[in-house]
């Protein structure tokens, strides 16, 4: 079977879920084709090497790219939007038309998808969350989600079913246009597995996301770890550099292949990230303590730090308020997720019976 497999480049976070996927399909014995464009599909190769077929195709800008955020600006790039999802669609109609797809998968990418062709999405902000809670625009991106969507034969949320453990909170659940039958709850999706052994690094700071906000956040960061007691790893995010620094005594490097950062991870007694999706899956997995900065503009990451920290779960700090001294003694206090008896591999089997049949 040959399958076409999107992914979405606004951060690393998408290429970093799809990972075990792909591995499952691929030792399935199937053919892979990996479309996606920039770091992520950079990260994509250095993993997988000469398991897939690659393609570069560009996705869209993402929807919160603007520092700040009003409904207006929204509403007003929306044409734009939908116009860089018709262009993502005409190049995938031509490249299914060329090689013959029997499945494609699509990890928050509207235009990969073909009429005929079992297709699946693998998305978890069925609706988007503007600042200070306009339900009227909430229910406006759910019902605008719920047409555009209507082209996958379902999709596929990595959060759990049951709202009080589920991880994306109203992002994907509470919903009100989305059929029961439409939308299929995989679980978490995570290839790190919780290891026994010491917590001997007292800080990992994990510097990711698109650009510019990337790289504001490690100029913010790198000056203050003087500021911090202890043994200190930074990652940042860069896979297509390969630099291993030390500075001010922390260890730096500009990228993680997986098995290194599952042992760094593993090792730390606190880590420093970004709430994104999938680093909030990795936590809740590994069972860590974290402090969180939102990505300026990102109201996914504004709200799921926001609703994490009401639960109690997890302190979070703005990007431009940082104080890394100061807020490493909060985030302390707070005990992190607990997910007792959530594996990994279920929604990994969860998603090839959906997608496969088996």
């Amino acid at each position: 079977m040959k399958v076409l497999f999107g992914v979405c480049s606004w951060g690393l976070g998408h290429a970093v879920r799809d990972l075990p996927l792909l591995k499952r399909i691929i030792r399935r014995g199937y053919e892979v084709t990996v479309v996606g464009k920039g770091r992520s599909l950079d990260f994509i190769k250095k993993e997988l090497g000469e398991k897939c077929i690659y393609c570069e195709i560009p996705d869209y800008l993402p929807p919160y790219s603007e520092k700040s955020f009003s409904v207006a600006k929204f509403v007003g790039r929306f044409p734009i939007y939908l116009r860089e999802i018709a262009r993502e669609h005409k190049k995938i109609k031509k490249l299914v038309e060329s090689n013959g797809y029997q499945r494609i998968v699509s990890d928050s990418r509207f235009g990969i998808y073909y009429p005929g062709i079992p297709s699946y999405l693998i998305f978890h902000q069925l609706r988007f969350i503007a600042p200070g809670r306009v339900r009227i625009f909430e229910r406006c991106t759910e019902g605008f989600n719920y047409l555009s969507l209507d082209n996958f034969n379902k999709i596929l949320v990595p959060d759990l079913k049951q709202e009080d453990l589920c991880l994306s909170g109203d992002l994907s659940h509470n919903l009100h246009y989305f059929k029961e039958s439409k939308v299929e709850y995989l679980g978490l999706l995570c290839d790190l597995k919780k290891m026994d052994m010491p917590e001997d690094i007292d800080y990992f700071i994990s510097i990711s996301g698109p650009e510019p906000q990337r790289t504001i956040l490690e100029q913010k960061i790198l000056p203050q770890l003087p500021l911090l007691k202890g043994k200190i790893v930074v990652a940042l995010g860069k896979p297509e550099e390969e630099k291993e620094i030390f500075y001010h005594g922390a260890r730096i490097y500009s990228y993680l292949d997986r098995k290194t950062q599952q042992e760094i991870m593993n090792r730390s007694r606190l880590i420093i990230s970004r709430p994104g999706y999938t680093t909030l899956m990795e936590l809740a997995i590994l069972g860590k303590k974290a402090l969180l900065i939102p990505t300026p503009g990102q109201t996914e990451q504004t709200y799921l730090a926001s609703y994490h920290m009401r639960k109690g779960n997890f302190y979070s700090v703005s990007q431009e308020k940082l104080d890394l001294a100061r807020d490493v003694v909060e985030a302390e206090r707070y005990p992190g997720l607990k997910v007792n008896n959530i594996q990994p591999e279920d929604a990994e089997e969860k998603f090839m019976q959906v997608v496969f049949g088996g």
